[in-house]
C-alpha cells in the first residue's frame, strides 16, 4: 500500500509540473483501470506474496519469463506474427520455469511450489500490462497513463492496504525500514514504471520486456551478500534453459521483423 500510494503521489507531482491533461473518456478510464489491475495490483501483490514463499534467486529467475509471456500475449492478440522459433522459445522458457518450480529439498531451501507459481503468474500479469498499454499510449502521454494506473491501483488496494497499515507497530518503523521503503517507492516503483512506460511509447513491448534480463544478474550478485542465499545447480540449469528459450524467441522475433520490413 505504501509503495503504490507513494508512487502515485510522485507521479501526480510530475504530471502537475508537466501540466498533463486529464482523462475524461469513460472508455479510456476503464482501460486504465484494467491496466492498473494487471500492472500494479495483481503484479505487485502476487510478487510480494510469492517472494515471501520462495527465494529471491528463484523469484528473479522466474521473472525472466516476462519476455516470453509478453511475446505469447502479443501473438494471441495478433500484435505480432507467430513463427516456429518464437513458439519453440516460449515453450522452452516455460519448461525451464517449471523445472525450477519443481525443485524441492535442500537444493531449494526456502522455496515452495506455491511461491514460485505466484511469481510466475505475476510475470504473466506484467507481460499483459506491457502489451495492452500500447493502445493507450497511441493517444495519451506516458506520464498520464502511468499516473492514472497508479491512482487506480491505490484505490483498488485501499480496502486491504489501509486496514493492514493500521495494524503496523510504529516502533518497527525505524530509520532503516523507512529508508528501504523510500528506496522501494523511488526506484522499483516510480522510476522503473516511468521509464518503462516512456519506452513503450517508442518501441515494441517485447523489446522493453527483454531488459528484465538484467534483474537476475543483479540479484545473483546481491542476494548472497544481503540475504545469504546461494545459486544452486538446479537454479543454474533452469537459468540456462530459460535464457536459451528466450534467446530463441528473440531471434525468431528479429527474423519476423526483418521479413516484414523487407516486404514493406
Amino acid at each position: 500500500m505504501l509503495r503504490v500510494a507513494g508512487a502515485s503521489i510522485a507521479f501526480l507531482l510530475v504530471k502537475w509540473l508537466r501540466r498533463g491533461a486529464a482523462v475524461t473518456r469513460p472508455r479510456d478510464l476503464a482501460a486504465l483501470a484494467g491496466l492498473s489491475m494487471l500492472g500494479v495490483v495483481l503484479n505487485q501483490s502476487l510478487f510480494l506474496l510469492g517472494v515471501e514463499r520462495t527465494t529471491a534467486v528463484h523469484a528473479n529467475i522466474l521473472i525472466t519469463t516476462i519476455p516470453a509471456f509478453t511475446l505469447g500475449v502479443a501473438l494471441l492478440l495478433g500484435r505480432e506474427r507467430a513463427s516456429a522459433a518464437k513458439l519453440a522459445g516460449i515453450a522452452l522458457a516455460g519448461a525451464g520455469a517449471i523445472y525450477l518450480g519443481l525443485a524441492r529439498g535442500a537444493s531449494a531451501a526456502g522455496a515452495t511450489v506455491f511461491g514460485d507459481s505466484l511469481v510466475a503468474i505475476n510475470s504473466l500479469c506484467y507481460a499483459a500490462y506491457l502489451v495492452l498499454s500500447k493502445d493507450l499510449l497511441k493517444r495519451l502521454e506516458p506520464i498520464t497513463v502511468v499516473t492514472y494506473v497508479f491512482l487506480f491501483g491505490t484505490l483498488f488496494m485501499a480496502p486491504v492496504g489501509i486496514p493492514a497499515l493500521l495494524k503496523v507497530d510504529g516502533a518497527q518503523l525505524n530509520s532503516k525500514v523507512l529508508l528501504v521503503l523510500l528506496y522501494i517507492i523511488a526506484f522499483p516503483s516510480f522510476l522503473t514504471y516511468l521509464l518503462s512506460i516512456w519506452s513503450l511509447k517508442r518501441t515494441a513491448s517485447s523489446l522493453v520486456a527483454m531488459y528484465v534480463y538484467v534483474q537476475p544478474i543483479v540479484t545473483a550478485l546481491v542476494a548472497p551478500a544481503v540475504l545469504g542465499e546461494r545459486m544452486t545447480a538446479r537454479s543454474a540449469v533452469a537459468s540456462l534453459i530459460i535464457f536459451t528459450g528466450l534467446a530463441l524467441a528473440t531471434w525468431g522475433h528479429g527474423r519476423t521483423e526483418l521479413v516484414s520490413a523487407e516486404v514493406v
